[in-house]
């Protein structure tokens, strides 16, 4: 299968416009990592930080990557999320809110080259890499990621806060 992210945007705003966009995406998703080298290929190794491919108010489509040895803080989207991985191994711990606003474990999520996940948009996810190689993917979210109104949590005592580019950077851990 030939692979562009000229194409992968073009279907991704498609499907985000079907009747039934979580499944259409889903599907979308599955079929575009099932060869992750293609994507590979055409997205290529990047070191930069993540970038917007497309975004409107039904869709935002990023190319994102993440660093060894740093955890990215726990976060909501707020809106639905949908994470593919084509290069390095993605760690996504998933929490739970618990009423008192401390955050529980409730599962550990390892995404290799091909592995596609979704979460909710009432999720909560930190992220890291396995071994010293970055973790490269395509994300893409039901709505307009710019300009959601989302958190940060500080894992530690479950305290949320906006998420900002400060709040970000002193949330952010190096992980050894």
């Amino acid at each position: 299968m030939s692979f562009s992210l000229t194409g992968f945007v073009r279907s991704a705003r498609s499907a985000a416009a079907d009747a039934r966009p979580v499944a259409a995406v889903k599907t979308l998703m599955s079929q575009v990592f099932a060869d992750p080298k293609a994507i590979a290929r055409a997205a290529g190794s990047f070191i930069g930080p993540d970038e917007c491919l497309y975004e409107d108010d039904g869709v935002s489509i990023y190319s994102v990557r993440f660093a060894p040895h740093e955890l990215v803080p726990p976060h909501n989207h707020r809106i639905h999320a949908f994470l593919g991985v084509y290069e390095g191994t993605e760690v996504n711990l998933l929490y739970k809110q618990l009423t008192a606003g401390q955050l529980k474990l409730a599962k550990r999520r390892v995404l290799n080259p091909g592995d596609t996940m979704t979460i909710g948009s009432d999720g909560i996810h930190a992220v890291h890499t396995e071994h010293a190689m970055p973790s490269l993917g395509l994300h893409i979210y039901l709505g307009r990621l710019s300009t959601v109104s989302r958190e940060l949590f500080d894992v530690e005592t479950g305290r949320s806060m906006p998420f900002t580019d400060d709040n970000y950077q002193m949330l952010v851990r190096a992980l050894p």
